[in-house]
Order: C-alpha cells, then sequence, then structure tokens
C-alpha cells in the first residue's frame, strides 16, 4: 500500500511507538473532510431534492394562478387650509404618525364597505367562489377532520331565529369587507408621502377593480371628512360669534355708563384734568427754562460790570457778545476798530505822535460808552430774571393744585380703561371669528382634499403567482436544507470508525491498513469465477473470490443457525476460502494490509527471538479468526513455522470453522492430559500448524485456565519450536478471558469492523487496559467498503487514490 509505504520510508522507527497525537484543529474548518461529508451524502442530498421538486411541481400543478394589481396615491401636507388656520396648524411636513394614521385609514372598515357596495363584491359570484388550490383543499380536509370530534364533543346550541334576507347581506358584505381589510396590500413608497396600494385575486379585472376603488373610495372618504369637519367648524364659529357680539355690546355699554356716572369726559382722547395738569407741566418747563437763560444773562453783565471799563481796553480787552442786542456789537466793533488803529500808528510813528493821542482819547469815550451800555443791559435782565422766578413760582402752585384735583379720579380712570379695553378685545375676537366664519361658509361648497391619484392600476398580463422559477427554486433550497439537516444528523449519528485517521485520533494507536470486504462471485457455466466490476484489470474486481456466498452472509447466518445446527457443504467450502483468502489472493489489497501487519511486527520484534502475537477485537463478529487464520497463512508462506491456537474457550469460533470441533486441543493441553505434540493439526494447502480448542460443556472456568501456570508453561515451550505463535483471542468486551494473557503476548492486534466498531467503544476499552496499550500493535479495519471508503477521506489522502494501483493489486497469483 502506498501509505504504509511512503510512512516507512520517511520514518525507519515508526513502528516503534505509537504516532503522536494529532495537534488540536481549534476553531478551523477543515474543508476537505466537509467536501467529504458532503460527497458520501449526495444521495440524501439528491433524494431530497427530488422530492422537494415533486413537491413543487405538484404544486404549481393544483394551484390556480394570481393576478395582482396596484395603484399609487400622494397624500399632501395639509387636511384643510381652513381648518388648519382656525385651529392654529403650522406644520408644513407630514409626520410618521400622520402617514402611519393614513395606512390605518385605508385599511378602515368604512373603506371597506365603500369598495364592497362600489362594485357589489357581495353579489359577485366570481369572487365569492373562488378557485382552491390542491394545497388548500388538504389543509381543509385535514381541518374538517379534526373538527368533527371537537364538534361531537361540544354541547348542542340552541336553535336560532332565522336570518332574514336583510341580515344575510349585512353579514356577507361585513365578511367581504374582512376579508378586503386582510388582503389589502398598503406600501409606503420610499421616504415619500406617496402609497402603493394592491389587491390580489384569481381574476384580473376583480384585482384591477377592488385596486381603484380602494383608491377612488380613499379620496372620497377624505372629501367626506373635509366637509364634515368644516360643517362642524362653522357650526361651532356661529355659536361662538354669537356668544362674543353679546359679549362685545355689553362690555361697551357698561364702559360708557362708568364714565357718564363718573363725569370722566375726555378730551382729544384724554380726561379734562389730564389735559390741564399736562398744560401746566409745560408751561413750568418753559418757564425754568426762561428763568434759568435771564440768570445766565445777569451773571454775564455783572461779571463785565465788577471789572471796569479799563478791562475793555489793551491788547487783551474782554470781549463778549449777547444774540440779539445789535447796538452792542456796534460799539464793541467800533472799540476794536479804534483799538486796531492805535496800533498802527504806534507801530509807524510812535506812542508820542498826536495822532496816537487823538486815538487814545477816542477809545476812553468808546469804553465809557460801552461800559455805560451794558449797565443798562445789567438792569433789564435782572427785571427779566425776577419776572421769570415770579412765573416759575406761580405755575408750581397751579401745578400743585391740579395734581390734587386730578388724583381723585384716577382709580375710576383706571377701572374706566380696564372696561375699555374688554370691550375692545371683544370686538376684534369678534371681527376675526367672523373673517373665518365667512372663509369657511365660502369652502362648505368647494372641499379640499389632501389626496391626489397618481396612477390607477392597469390589468395585469401575467400572473403574479405561482411563478414557475421562483417556485422551483425555493423548492431547491428547501430540499437542499433539508437534505443538509439530514446529512448533519446522518453524520452525527454516525460514529463509528472509518477512516485511519479515526483509528489515531480516537485512540492513538497505530492505523494498521485496511482489509477490504471478500465479496464472492458465482461461477460461470464453464466452472470458473469471473471477477466482478466488468472489464479485467478493473480495480473493484481484485476482491472478488471464487466462492458463490459473501463471506458476511455466511457469517450471520451460522451465527443466527448456532453451533450445533447442521452445516451445509457449501458453508464448509466458504469457511475454508475466508481462511485462506490470502492463499488465494496473494496480490491482493488484503494480503497486502496483511504483509503490512508482519512488517509492523518484524519492526518491534527486529531484536527478540520469537513471538507471540494476540488478535483481538472491541465486539463479537468483527473478523478477528479470519484475520488471524489469514495472518498465519501470510507467515507461513516464509517457510517458517507457524503455530495457530484458538484460545477462545467460551466460543471456539476458528476451531468450528476448521470442523475441528471434535478433537482434543488447547485445554487437554493446558490441562496435561495430552502432550501438545499430539495436539497439534498441520494444514496441508497452507503449512500453518493449527492447535484448536473443544470446549467442554457447562465450562465455567475459561479465564482461569488462560491464566493459568499451565497456559504459561505451555506457551514458554511452544517458543522453543515455533518462531510465530498467533492466538485467536476473546473480544475485550465485559469477557476477561482476552486480558489474563495479556502478561504472556508480545503483540496485540485489534480489528475493528469497517463502519460498526464505535470510535467511544474502542477507546473506552483501550483506556481500561493501561497495561495492554504498550502492546498493542496496532489496529487494521476489516470488511472495509472500497467505494464507499473514498466518501469519507479527505480528496488529496492516499485513500483516496487506491484505484490507480490496480496494476499492483491482481486477484490472481
Amino acid at each position: 500500500m502506498k501509505e504504509f509505504g511512503l510512512r516507512f520510508a520517511e520514518v525507519p522507527n515508526w513502528m516503534a511507538a505509537p504516532p503522536p497525537a494529532p495537534p488540536e484543529a481549534g476553531d478551523t474548518i477543515d474543508l476537505s473532510r466537509l467536501l467529504a461529508a458532503l460527497r458520501r451524502q449526495r444521495r440524501v442530498f439528491a433524494i431530497w431534492v427530488m422530492v422537494a421538486l415533486g413537491v413543487g411541481v405538484a404544486y404549481l400543478a393544483t394551484t390556480p394562478p394570481t393576478f395582482f394589481a396596484g395603484t399609487t396615491v400622494l397624500l399632501a401636507n395639509k387636511v384643510d387650509p381652513g381648518i388648519d388656520e382656525v385651529s392654529a396648524r403650522e406644520s408644513e411636513v407630514i409626520t410618521e404618525s400622520e402617514l402611519e394614521s393614513a395606512q390605518e385609514v385605508i385599511r378602515s372598515q368604512p373603506i371597506a364597505l365603500a369598495v364592497t357596495d362600489a362594485l357589489q363584491l357581495h353579489r359577485d359570484a366570481s369572487y365569492l367562489n373562488p378557485p382552491v388550490s390542491g394545497a388548500a383543499q388538504v389543509m381543509g380536509a385535514i381541518r374538517a377532520a379534526i373538527r368533527v370530534p371537537i364538534n361531537l364533543l361540544r354541547p348542542a346550541q340552541p336553535a336560532g331565529a332565522a336570518d332574514t334576507g336583510t341580515d344575510s347581506v349585512a353579514a356577507r358584505r361585513s365578511a367581504i369587507a374582512r376579508d378586503l381589510q386582510e388582503s389589502i396590500e398598503i406600501t409606503r413608497i420610499g421616504r415619500s408621502s406617496a402609497f402603493f396600494i394592491g389587491y390580489a385575486s384569481h381574476d384580473p379585472v376583480i384585482a384591477t377593480e377592488v385596486a381603484n376603488a380602494y383608491a377612488e373610495a380613499y379620496v372620497a372618504d377624505l372629501l367626506n371628512a373635509n366637509f364634515a369637519a368644516t360643517e362642524q367648524t362653522t357650526e361651532w364659529l356661529q355659536q361662538r360669534l354669537d356668544e362674543l357680539q353679546a359679549s362685545a355690546q355689553q362690555a361697551a355699554m357698561e364702559a360708557e355708563r362708568f364714565r357718564t356716572e363718573n363725569g370722566l369726559v375726555s378730551s382729544r382722547g384724554a380726561l379734562m384734568t389730564e389735559d390741564n395738569v399736562g398744560q401746566l407741566n409745560t408751561d413750568l418747563a418753559e418757564a425754568v427754562t426762561e428763568l434759568a437763560r435771564s440768570r445766565a444773562l445777569m451773571d454775564t453783565y455783572d461779571e463785565v460790570l465788577k471789572q471796569g471799563p479799563e478791562a475793555l481796553i489793551g491788547e487783551n480787552g474782554l470781549r463778549f457778545s449777547l444774540p440779539g442786542d445789535a447796538r452792542l456789537q456796534l460799539l464793541q466793533e467800533a472799540l476794536s476798530s479804534l483799538i486796531g488803529r492805535l496800533a498802527e500808528v504806534e507801530r509807524d510813528f510812535g506812542p508820542d505822535h498826536e495822532q496816537a493821542v487823538i486815538l487814545r482819547n477816542q477809545i476812553t469815550q468808546q469804553s465809557q460808552t460801552l461800559f455805560a451800555e451794558t449797565e443798562r443791559l445789567a438792569e433789564a435782565a435782572r427785571g427779566e430774571f425776577e419776572v421769570a422766578d415770579a412765573r416759575v413760582a406761580a405755575l408750581r402752585d397751579s401745578l400743585g393744585l391740579a395734581m390734587d384735583t386730578n388724583s381723585e379720579a384716577s382709580e375710576a380712570q383706571v377701572r374706566l380703561r380696564a372696561l375699555e379695553q374688554r370691550a375692545a378685545t371683544l370686538s376684534m375676537l369678534y371681527q376675526t371669528f367672523l373673517t373665518r366664519f365667512q372663509e369657511m361658509d365660502q369652502q362648505k361648497t368647494f372641499p379640499i382634499s389632501n389626496v391626489r391619484i397618481l396612477s390607477f392600476a392597469e390589468m395585469p398580463r401575467a400572473p403574479y403567482s405561482p411563478i414557475t422559477a421562483r417556485v422551483m427554486a425555493l423548492m431547491l433550497v428547501l430540499g437542499l436544507i433539508a437534505g443538509f439537516v439530514t446529512a448533519v444528523i446522518r453524520e452525527w449519528r454516525d460514529r463509528f470508525l472509518r477512516t485511519g485517521d479515526d483509528v489515531q485520533t480516537e485512540t492513538g494507536q497505530r492505523f494498521l491498513g485496511y482489509l477490504p470486504r471478500i465479496v464472492e462471485a458465482a461461477p460461470d457455466a464453464g466452472g470458473t469465477a469471473e471477477r466482478a466490476g466488468g472489464s479485467k484489470g478493473g480495480f473493484w474486481s481484485l476482491f472478488v473470490l471464487r466462492t458463490p456466498v459473501q463471506a458476511t452472509e455466511a457469517l450471520q447466518f451460522r451465527h443466527k443457525r448456532g453451533a450445533d445446527a447442521p452445516e451445509t457443504g457449501q458453508d464448509r467450502q466458504q469457511a475454508a476460502r475466508h481462511l485462506t483468502h490470502v492463499a488465494d489472493q496473494p496480490r491482493s489489497l488484503f494480503a497486502e494490509t496483511l504483509r503490512n501487519i508482519r512488517f509492523a511486527s518484524d519492526v518491534n520484534m527486529a531484536d527478540r527471538p520469537g513471538r507471540v502475537i494476540g488478535v483481538s477485537s472491541v465486539r463479537p463478529g468483527e473478523g478477528k479468526s479470519t484475520i488471524a487464520a489469514n495472518l498465519a497463512t501470510l507467515l507461513a508462506a516464509s517457510d517458517d513455522p507457524v503455530l495457530l491456537i484458538d484460545a477462545d474457550p467460551r466460543n471456539p469460533g476458528l476451531s468450528r470453522r476448521l470442523h475441528m470441533t471434535g478433537y482434543p486441543g488447547l485445554v487437554e493441553a493446558v490441562m496435561g492430559k495430552a502432550p501438545w505434540r499430539s495436539l497439534i493439526r498441520v494444514q496441508q494447502t497452507t503449512g500453518v500448524h493449527l492447535l484448536s480448542c473443544e470446549t467442554p460443556k457447562l465450562m465455567s472456568y475459561s479465564s482461569e485456565l488462560l491464566g493459568s501456570a499451565g497456559m504459561r508453561a505451555l506457551l514458554a515451550d511452544l517458543r522453543t519450536v515455533f518462531p510465530t505463535i498467533i492466538l485467536d483471542l476473546a473480544p475485550l468486551g465485559p469477557v476477561v478471558d482476552a486480558r489474563v494473557l495479556m502478561p504472556v503476548l508480545d503483540q496485540i492486534v485489534l480489528v475493528a469492523e469497517w463502519g460498526t466498531t464505535p470510535k467511544q467503544l474502542l477507546r473506552a476499552t483501550l483506556g481500561q487496559e493501561p497495561a495492554m496499550m504498550d502492546k498493542v500493535l496496532g489496529v487494521v479495519l476489516n470488511k472495509v467498503d472500497m467505494e464507499a471508503l473514498r466518501n469519507y477521506v479527505p480528496w488529496a489522502s492516499g485513500e483516496a487514490f487506491y484505484q490507480d494501483y490496480g496494476d499492483y493489486f491482481s486477484p490472481t497469483a
């Protein structure tokens, strides 16, 4: 085999110790194993897909077509401008809650009843009697069958009064309305305020009419709602107008009556006392201003007169002016002119010049004249100041008297103003409501709707459902899902040994190889056996023998018949061929696997003369006796004497199959009743020496026999004669016969049946025998279906390419 050859070449001491446990895979997924699982479950997938597609075809054949039609409506942002203004609604954008409310309105019962009445659906036979699909018929039959026992258990209901024709029509209308409410489809288009209204029916005409009728009924319902709201608002406004008009008139009359009773006469919009106080305040302000001006003018003149006439002459002579006094300004200008001329004369002719003396005299006279004028003006300013002061004092007295008079009417004035404000407010509110009432009264004859129909439904040309491609695709997906679930369950339940990796991973033991299931082929007319599987050189034809009955069937039949059942010639021929299969097919994969076992044993026992090999299994019927006999036949072919011992006293299957149950054997040799040399038989065709076992009836001490000193002495004596001794042991399950021989065994070959031996059972059995772990040579898988094996191994593994070795493995010697 390719796998063992490569391992021996790469690791020369591979057989010396078990291979290390594989590393933890962690959370990674082995795709090759996943593909292998899918490959071996492909029939499950195929069955489920075919079933699902069949169901899809049946559904398409029994389901009537359904047609779908739809219309589009747009919802504006205001229900009614007049109502919005009266209710002080300022929203310019439709909210999400308003859009959801609009959808509920479309689904409401009044709209559904309006559509029912508009189309007369309660009298439409096509609507009332739609075709029923096969699936619906089946479900209806199931529900009817379930209701039968329920109705029988229910108490009888008293008979009521017979329904009249009117009640029947009303009930039918209500039922159709409920059906429409459940069937109508309303979808918002994106983030807009537009809605799509759709309806599905078996009749395309009904689908189109219902969709359009829904849109029209919704528009009409909103118009009616707006009209009703406008009518209610108008009535409310009329009542409020009457109340406001009466209240405004009453408030105006109360204000006028209060003014008359308290003598609150007004002038230019104010009371007389208020006019007097205002005028006095104005006059007093003017008088105070005039008093301040007179005081300032008097102080100015007094300052000039205090300095005398000399202050008016000189380079820095006093300069002052008063507005409105032209004579004083002329005198000041004349004095300034004389002073300027004097300065020029003195500069040109000197201060003693005659002209300078004349100018000085003129300046003196002019300054005296200006000073005299200033004294006159100062007396006049002082008189004006006294008059202004007296006027201010008089006005202050008059203002105090007027304010005392006005304070008496202040309380009445405040109340009068409150009455006047109330009357004005009621009058303004009345005018506002009157304007709104006139607008609402005009809008009653022109109702406004906030819904527009953007597109009407058109009659569909093709059915909406069922769509063949969609149904078949859905059925295909469902079939794949069901196949996947079934495959997962099957994989979860398949916890048996299938590959060499399973053996190494679960037990930590080395894997010795695959032993194919022995398939029998019936001989042809000429008496020669033909290889099953087709033409010469085919891979599966390598494992066909020349016997008519399969090995497994014969073993199972033999086990069912019991040890004492009569055995036919066909059974004896089949048993003989199975036990010597390696001799008949020395170039088969079966023989090659046994050679791997021999090679592993040779490597493991390279430095020790002689060996005792035990062949066992964890369960009965896994083929350990066949493997032990064929391994002995293979070892005997090298001309070394090989002894095969049937070491299963409780169930000596090897001896029965070799028809040696009537002869003394192992029991007699161990108990010393006969020398072992006289008990050994030699098979003429293979050269294998055999020590059979005939169990006495009612023998209950087989384990004591095998673990006795006589058994140890017998094996020690046999080692001196036979280089290789093979023991066909009892299974390792609850029977202890094989365990008591562990001390005298050198190697143990465990046989596990492919696809039958549970992984956990083998792991638990080995875990219970720590002393046996060091002596286990390895595990070999028996009765392997080589064709099915490829479905359990990754595509890149060595087992996947066994069919390429057809030229190396041949059924003929």
